[in-house]
């Protein structure tokens, strides 16, 4: 009963996590927001392989990168998006 409110919870985070933008924020804003999407993701991986997935156990790491950089890129892209407007508000 307590790993479905702790994974509904991850759930619930790992959504709201996705809802952010970054586009026109602060440098560390938008660290701080890519942060905590990395933890959502790697926090909802580990409570639904760990205890759903055990099969999936060795992979688990190898999955938690992979969605990191997902979030990695993608605020890369924001971040250049809004520079770019930045430098074409500027001109």
């Amino acid at each position: 009963m307590f790993i479905e409110v702790k994974l509904g919870l991850a759930v619930m985070f790992f959504v709201w996590m996705l809802t952010r933008s970054l586009y026109k924020k602060a440098t560390w804003l938008q660290l701080a927001i890519v942060g905590l999407q990395i933890f959502s993701v790697l926090l909802l991986i580990e409570l639904s392989i760990t205890h759903y997935f055990p099969e999936f156990l060795e992979a688990k790491w190898f999955i938690g990168v992979f969605f990191a950089a997902v979030f990695v890129i993608a605020a890369a892209k924001e971040r250049y998006l809004s520079n770019s407007e930045k430098q074409r508000e500027i001109n």
